[in-house]
This record gives structure tokens, sequence and C-alpha cells, in this order.
């Protein structure tokens, strides 16, 4: 059976769709990575490499388009918007045809009914065309190629840029792949497929695209009636990269227009006010971080009895975590990553002998390759991120097959005293809300990795006044960064009614109590 490349990479926000990019022939997955932030802020994404191209072995069917489809159908969304330029559109629109079930909406770009004219269907490439080319291919690849991309990028207003990009992909040089390519494109014939179809159908061309020519849009519309054509002026064969706002607005307002996304669910979460919060409280972190260390060393036992080559320190904070982790690690390479500029300038200026890398990021978007880690340790960073599709999605990504990543993390119980006291004050929201575990299981599950181990540990801080509960949260960075909490400065009135209300929990020894509900999981890749 061929392993099909597959990259999924979950959307920025809540109530996304999920979208599945095919691309086209002598290509790979990488001619959309350009566009992929801002389609991610609408989509969750699902990249793949078809047969013989890039990171995707030959299949074994051959000349069988429908052997190719069948063995792509395990890598694919159990239903998804489907988008395919040029190859990848035929192939999509086939999978729609014969699968209707996992196709709520198709999308193709620059890709036509058949791509070799005949009588049915005669704005196509004319078939001496084809063969001639074909031939090209067959007597010397490279010179082939060079004649495509020059076909590409033909009467195109914006060549210049759209060339740029195309120079950073490497030319494939194997010919029986793209010979086989070749093959597909002239085997599919999805005239009738396209009347067969009864899901929300675009079809995006580009005005000057010499390879399937704008006439053929004429034909879309007198033979198929209830699909949407949109022609992209100025454009050549490449019109998502030509002018890429031009065509996520289109695939957005096709999408919207039949209501296929959900309406986004606000987050609590500030990022932003994330990050300036903790780089505040660099300097004070670890005198008041007596907890946060405890949790963090009762991770490195959760680590794997064997350490592998490359560790990454997810939310490093002020690099407290990182002469332990270089003893485990030993000569192999310590990655630290943090959301916070301040809190990664403190843990290098501190610790910069024990890392051998230091990136400012995002868990929900990492800056690493695929497959470029084999450990992962985080301690206490998580539960600031609500997109957990996205932060496991990425976990799973950099993951290599095997890996395995640690984690220590917040429940929703969390700090429940203080909650509930300001309850009684006020109806905002004034402590930070974590996920459920149910979240955070499915997030685990269907990013593909599986969890090895959990527990939950209750943690009981102790205090003498509320003010030093607040002064510990302050010092550590753990501000209120709700989107719902109050604006300004907190009266005397309310603090002396918050003070009041957590007077409840005081206990039987006198002091005031404050929960933390502790999550240890270890998961695989």
């Amino acid at each position: 059976m061929t392993v099909i490349y597959r990259e999924r990479l979950a959307a920025y926000r809540s109530g996304a769709a999920e979208l599945v990019l095919l691309h086209g022939w002598a290509s790979d997955a990488e001619i959309w990575r350009s566009i992929i932030p801002p389609l991610r802020r609408h989509f969750h994404i699902t990249l793949i490499d078809l047969p013989s191209c890039g990171r995707s072995p030959a299949c074994s069917a051959g000349d069988d388009t429908s052997s190719v489809i069948e063995q792509l159908l395990p890598v694919l969304p159990d239903s998804a918007i489907y988008c395919g330029w040029s190859l990848g559109g035929m192939f999509a629109t086939a999978i729609a045809a014969k699968y209707p079930e996992r196709v709520s909406a198709l999308i193709t770009v620059a890709s036509n009914a058949v791509f070799v004219a005949d009588e049915v269907w005669p704005a196509a490439m004319p078939s001496a065309d084809f063969l001639a080319f074909e031939a090209a291919i067959e007597k010397n690849v490279v010179k082939g190629l060079r004649r495509f991309r020059s076909l590409q990028l033909l009467g195109d207003q914006r060549a210049d840029s759209v060339a740029a990009i195309l120079r950073r992909q490497p030319i494939p040089v194997n010919a029986s792949a793209l010979t086989q390519g070749l093959k597909y494109l002239n085997a599919l014939d999805n005239c009738a497929a396209l009347a067969a179809i009864r899901c929300p159908v675009i079809h995006v061309f580009g005005s000057e695209d010499a390879l399937v020519p704008v006439a053929s849009a004429e034909l879309f519309a007198a033979n198929y009636a209830d699909h949407k054509c949109s022609v992209m002026m100025g454009c050549g064969h490449i019109p998502f990269l030509s002018s890429p706002q031009e065509f996520i607005d289109t695939v957005v307002d096709f999408v919207n227009s039949w209501q296929l996304l959900d309406d986004a669910k606000p987050y609590h979460l500030n990022k932003s006010d994330i990050g300036r919060s903790f780089s505040r409280a660099a300097s004070s972190y670890d005198g008041a971080a007596q907890l946060q260390r405890r949790i963090a060393d009762k991770l490195v036992s959760f680590l794997p009895a064997l350490p592998s080559e490359t560790l990454l320190d997810l939310g490093c904070g002020t690099g407290y975590s990182l002469p332990a982790l270089r003893q485990y690690i030993g000569g192999g390479k310590l990655l630290a990553g943090d959301l916070a500029p301040g809190m990664l300038a403190y843990a290098k200026g501190r610790y910069a002998a024990f890392a051998d890398g230091w990136l400012c990021a995002d868990a929900e978007d990492l800056p690493l390759t695929d497959s470029s880690v084999n450990q992962i340790f985080s301690s206490l960073a998580l539960q600031w991120c609500e997109n957990l599709p996205a932060v496991y999605a990425e976990i799973e990504r950099v993951l290599k097959p095997g890996g395995s990543a640690v984690i220590a993390t917040l429940g929703p119980d969390t700090l429940h005293e203080l909650r509930e006291s300001w309850r009684r004050v006020d109806g905002y929201e004034h402590v930070n809300q974590f996920a459920p575990q149910p979240e955070i299981l499915s997030a685990i599950e269907n990013a593909g990795l599986k969890v090895e181990e959990w527990q939950e540990v209750r943690e009981l801080m102790q205090y003498e006044r509320l003010s030093d509960l607040t002064r510990e949260l302050k010092n550590i960075g753990a501000h209120n960064v709700n989107s719902g909490r109050p604006g300004g400065l907190t009266s005397r009135g309310r603090i002396k009614a918050l003070t009041a209300a957590y007077e409840q929990f005081r206990e039987p020894g006198g002091r005031l109590p404050a929960t933390y509900q502790v999550w240890y999981l270890r998961c695989t890749k």
C-alpha cells in the first residue's frame, strides 16, 4: 500500500471548516504554502502530496486513476471542502462524484473537465500539443519542465512575483513519475462526473491561462448550470499565487454563501496580552513560582527512560528546567521556546550554555519543520492556548514518528475559590478559564497522537491574606487575560467585597486555600 504524504494544519480560530488542498502536475503540496496562513484563519487544512510527487512514493496502481483515489481516501478527512488546482482539481472532482458524502463543497482552480481537447470538450489543450509536450519530457526532463513553468506564467500580469515563489521550489526530475502524471491528466475525463456532483461547486480560472483556456469557463456555464464560475483577471495558470488575496476572498465568500463556516466562538484568552504579561514578570517569576518549579520537576520524571536526539522545551519561561533537561538529554540537541519575548530573553541571559537554539514562538504555530524533534517537554504553558486542535496538531507535526510529548497543564477547577468569590462581586471574568479534560483528549485524538499516561494532582496552596495570593499571581505573570475581563482599575469597594467573599474558604487552621488542578500527561506519535 502506498504511503501518501499528509499534513494537517489546524485553523487559527474556532468554527473552522475542513479544507483539503490538492496540487497539480509537476508540483507538490508546497505550492500552497504561501497562502496557508490566511487560509488557516478560516479552515483546518489537509495538504496532500499526490502519488509520485513530493514526499509520496509512486502509486502501485499504475495508470488506474480510480485506484489512485482509493489510495488517497484513507488519509483524507471523512468530510471536507476540496480545493484542487489543475490535475488536483480533476482528482478532487472525481472524488466528489464518486464519494459525495466525503465532499461538502468543491473548488477547482485552473482545472478543466478534460485536459486534452476532444469533440465533446474542445476548450482544452490540443491533442498534438499534449503529445509533443509528453515527448519533450521523455527526451529532456529539465528542459521540458522549464518550458512548462514558462507556460504557467505566460500572460500573467504578476509573473515575476509568481516566478519568485516557484524558484523556491525544487524542480522534480523523476521522468517516470512525471510521465505517469501526464497519463493521469490524459486519462481523467470528468464531463459525466461534473454532471453528477450535487454539492456546491465553484470553478476558478485565470483570464490569461495558457494551459486551461478561459473559454472553458463558457463550457462549464453552459453544461453545469448549478456550478459557479469565477475568472481572475490578469492571472495565468496559478491564480492563487498571482493574486492571493483575491483568491482567498473568492474561496471564503463562496464557502460563506453556502453557510459552511460555523460562527466563530469568542476566545477568552488574548495571546498578545499573555505574551506581554509574562514578559513583564520575567524578573519576578522565579521568586514567586514555588508551585511551578515543583510541577516542572515532577514532569521531568515523565520523560522516557532513554533520551533521543532532539528535545524542545515548549514554554520554557525563565529557563528553570533547562539544566535538568540538559542533564537528561546529554549531548543531544536542546531547543528552548516561549511565546513571551521577555521570558525568552531572561532565560537566554541565565542559561545560554544549556540550550542549542531559542525560539520565540506560539505553540499553535511552531517555526519548526515536520518531524524535526524527538521529544517535547511543556510545563504549565499549554493552558494558555485555547485553540487546542492547533496546539496538538503542531505537536504531532513536529514530532518524529515514535516521538513523545510530556505535558503539565491546568484544569478548569484551578483557582475555583477565587473564581467563585469574584462571582459574588460582579459578572465579569476575573479568573483565567482553562479547557476541560474531554476537550483536550479530543484535540489529542484528532491530531493522531496517543495518550500513554494521564495523572491528576490537586495542589493546595495556602496564604495568610488574599493579597498574598493576588500578589503571587501578578509576580508570575498570571494576570487575568480573558476577553471578558473588566476594564480599568479595581475599586476599593470591589476589593473589599472580594476579600469578604473569599473568607468563606478560610480553613480551621486560619489560612486561605487556593487549589490548582494539575494534569500530567504523556503522548506519543
